[in-house]
This record gives structure tokens, sequence and C-alpha cells, in this order.
């Protein structure tokens, strides 16, 4: 009797074990993309962006797989996220690709990636030469048209830098030489501004918290001024109601003092005109008395 063979679920590994960047600039450099390109599409929930992972492209043969550095997929849900990339269950490959070369990848990332994202369909392949190990511009943005890839000139507006431009991201990439090495931005040309590092958002959310709260202690100190201010000017004003009510009090006392002034005038004038009036009666009476004795 013949023994059927059952077949299992194939397995797709995450992981193989190999150091994430071979360089800390390449490390840097792919968080920064990874890390910046999600801030700029975190209000868009149709763009999915992730590095550093195995993309499988033919079911059933987890061998042929690549794991391209940085990668952005538009048209996809952002959520859930994907341990891999299968381009058969996800309906399609990415639509940008970032590789971070040196001279140890060159001959995958300029021949067989090259070769296998022009054939999947992914519509912008960028390499970046981080420590410019081999390369003679440290950018390099192949862009597909029809089914093959065209290589896109880069700008030079010094000698320090060198500028690709994405029509995919609506970004221009741009790497800069620095004392230190190469950096590596992205540009948004809409608000003139570099997309910041985890570092640089980082610092800025610190400086911007620090304003935040100085701000809150200046308009705490406004508050008690003002809350002082309109304490003094009540007492003033209950100072100068008690002190006008005094000056009536006052006033009210003046006139009563007037009155009785003038009363005690009246009566000192009836009291003169009642003596004046007595010492006529008196004179009077002397006079008739004088009159009837011989």
């Amino acid at each position: 009797m013949p023994v059927t063979q059952t077949r299992g679920p194939v397995h797709y590994p995450c992981s193989d074990g190999k150091p994430m960047a071979e360089t800390p600039e390449h490390l840097e450099a792919m968080i920064y993309l990874i890390a910046a390109l999600q801030a700029y599409f975190a209000h868009r929930e149709d763009v999915y962006v992730a590095g550093n992972q195995f993309m499988y492209w033919i079911e059933g043969n987890p061998s042929q797989r690549v794991a391209p550095d940085v990668y952005v997929v538009f048209g996809v849900p952002k959520t859930p996220p994907r341990p891999t990339w299968k381009v058969w269950e996800e309906g399609k490959a990415p639509d940008v690709i970032f590789e971070l070369t040196s001279r140890s990848t060159a001959g995958e990332d300029l021949d067989r990636k090259y070769r296998l994202y022009q054939r999947l369909g992914v519509k912008e392949y960028i390499m970046i030469d981080v420590t410019r190990e081999y390369l003679i511009e440290p950018i390099l943005l192949h862009r597909l048209v029809g089914r093959e890839y065209q290589q896109v000139p880069n700008e030079r507006p010094n000698d320090r830098e060198w500028w690709a431009n994405s029509e995919q991201l609506g970004l221009r990439v741009v790497v800069r030489a620095e004392d230190t090495g190469y950096l590596v931005r992205l540009w948004d040309p809409v608000q003139q501004t570099f997309l910041p590092s985890i570092r640089e958002a980082t610092e800025e959310f610190i400086r911007v918290y620090e304003q935040l709260e100085q701000a809150r202690q200046r308009e705490a100190e406004a508050r008690r001024q003002a809350v002082e201010l309109q304490r003094r000017a009540e007492e003033e004003a209950r100072r100068a109601q008690e002190e006008a009510r005094r000056a009536e009090e006052e006033a009210r006392r003046a006139q009563e003092e007037a009155r009785r002034a003038e009363e005690e005038a009246r009566k000192r004038a009836e009291l003169e005109a009642r003596l004046r009036e007595m010492e006529e009666e008196l004179r009077r009476l002397k006079g008739d008395g004088k009159s009837k004795n011989p």
C-alpha cells in the first residue's frame, strides 16, 4: 500500500541572523529614512513604510528572497505591521526601494537586485553609497520607464551636495558631505524643510515643550499679577469708598454744626432782642417812677 506524503505549510523566515547594517553610517541612514518616511506619511492609511525585512515574490519558494534596506508601498493598508513582504499576498511589490550600498554589496545591488526590482515593477530604485566607497556619485536613482530602468541625473547645487528627486515620494533625496562623513536627508519641497531625524524631532519637541512651559509660566505669572492688581484696585476702591463715606460724614457733621451755629445765632439774636426790650422796659419803668415823685 503506497504511503501518502503530506506537505506542511511553507515557512518564510523573517530573519537570517545577520547584522542589521554594515556600518554605523548605514544604520543611521536606514533608521532615518524609515522613521522620516513613516512620519511623513503618517496621515495616510494607504502607505506602508518598512525596511530591513525579507521580501518574497514566489509563493512556495522561500529561498527566493531579498531584504531591501527601506521600502515604501502605496495603495495598501498601513496596518497590520508585516514581518515580511509577500508580493502575492499584498498584490504588488514596493513602489520605492532604497538600498544603502557598499563595496561588499555592490555586485548584488547593481546586478541581481537591479534586475529583480525592474522585473517586479518597483517604480524607483534608489541606491545610496553612504560611505562613498565605490560610486562616483553617492546617489543613483533609477526610475522605471515602461519595463526598464532609466537613471535620473543628480543635481549638484554645490560641491558638497547631491540631489535626486523622487517622483513617487514627492521628496528630494539629499546626500551632503560633512566633516564626519555623508549625511542622508529628505527634503520636502512643499514645506521647504528637511524631514527631521528622530534625534532632531526629539530636540525640536523638547525645545517647543520648554517654550510651552515658559509660556505657561509667563501666563501664570501674568494672571497672578492681574489678580494682585485687581485686588489692589478693589482695595483702593474700598478705601476710596471709605474715604468718600468719611468725607460725606464730615460734610454731614459740618452741615449739622452749621445748622446748630445758625440756630445758636438765632437764639442769641432773640435773646439780645429780648434783652434790649427788657432794658427799654426797665428804662421806661425807671422814667415813670421819677415823674411820680415830688
